[in-house]
């Protein structure tokens, strides 16, 4: 499908026409790369609990976006996100049991895509932060969800690795093991 409307290196955002090297075009598109790599880890993993958290999580930065996009007071992103990937967070880091050190992203496929999704939620979120500062007032919750999902994110990793038991790698001040 192609509407032409952007061959003139602008598109609309709320009814009004921006650039597409803007920032918020630049973070909107962000977003849809984490939402992709989501998705595509989706496709790798074989556990329903991770898919199905994952699937709620692309729906949810589909509202990320519309907070961004949006001229309404009223957002999307509150509170009860947040206090959905806590809960969702402590729950696989119960599984993964202790961390010590510092982990060396990798193991399994499962794990090293998910490692890969956290470090690209990790670039949204700087890049949410400058955008909140450059430009406009920003819904704060929607940098506590970012911040919140890395940590998801990598408590996933460390299921992953532990479901298909693969051991995790570690660094300690130039030491590997």
């Amino acid at each position: 499908m192609f509407t032409r409307s952007g061959d003139d290196g602008k598109t609309s955002i709320v009814n009004k026409k921006v650039g597409k090297d803007s920032p918020v075009v630049e973070l909107l598109g962000d977003i849809d790369e984490l939402n992709s790599h989501i998705g595509y880890t989706i496709t790798r993993l074989s556990w329903e609990d991770m898919k199905e958290d994952l699937q709620k999580i692309q729906v949810h930065l589909f509202e990320v976006g519309e907070d961004i996009a949006s001229d309404s007071k009223k957002k999307k992103i509150d509170e009860s996100y947040v206090k959905w990937i806590e809960e969702r967070t402590i729950a696989y880091r119960k599984e993964s049991g202790p961390v010590k050190l510092f982990v060396i992203p990798g193991g399994s496929e499962e794990a090293s895509l998910l490692h890969i999704t956290r470090t690209v939620c990790r670039r949204v979120e700087r890049n949410m932060v400058r955008y909140s500062k450059e430009l406009q007032e920003l819904n704060k919750q929607n940098i506590v969800y970012l911040n919140r999902l890395s940590s998801l994110l990598f408590a996933m990793a460390l299921v992953a690795n532990k479901r298909k038991n693969v051991q995790e790698k570690y660094y300690d001040i130039g030491k590997f093991w």
